[in-house]
């Protein structure tokens, strides 16, 4: 049975012997790229590929739930912060907003003209 470890950049793979035991470390696999190494193929059982395969289809579907999730969180959530830029933030809370939004904005107009839109 393999165990996959959630970490910050990687995702750690490590097999686990059914009856318990000791755990065998065998990869680190980086998030942004979800890949399994010819070399550390050569090295698993065929239903451990696809044990692997199926964890890194879940973990794609899922950034890609939570991206759609924060879209249409989006307007909601410049509503709240906006209202809390006028009613609430101090004068650093309020640069970092500005900061965030003025940089949004830049990036969307660059891709935009880049795109023809």
């Amino acid at each position: 049975m393999l165990l996959f470890i959630d970490e910050p950049r990687n995702i750690k793979i490590v097999r686990q012997p059914p009856e318990g035991g000791v755990r065998e470390p065998l990869c680190k696999v980086k998030k942004q790229q979800l890949a399994i190494s010819d070399e550390m193929a050569g090295l698993l059982k065929e239903e451990e590929v696809v044990e692997i395969e199926a964890a890194f289809n879940l973990l794609a579907e899922g950034e890609a739930a939570r991206i759609k999730l924060a879209v249409a969180s989006f307007p909601a959530t410049i509503r709240e912060v906006l209202g809390y830029y006028k009613d609430g933030a101090n004068p650093m809370e309020q640069r970092w907003i500005l900061g965030a939004l003025l940089e949004g904005l830049r990036l969307i107009r660059r891709h935009d003209r880049e795109t023809g839109i």
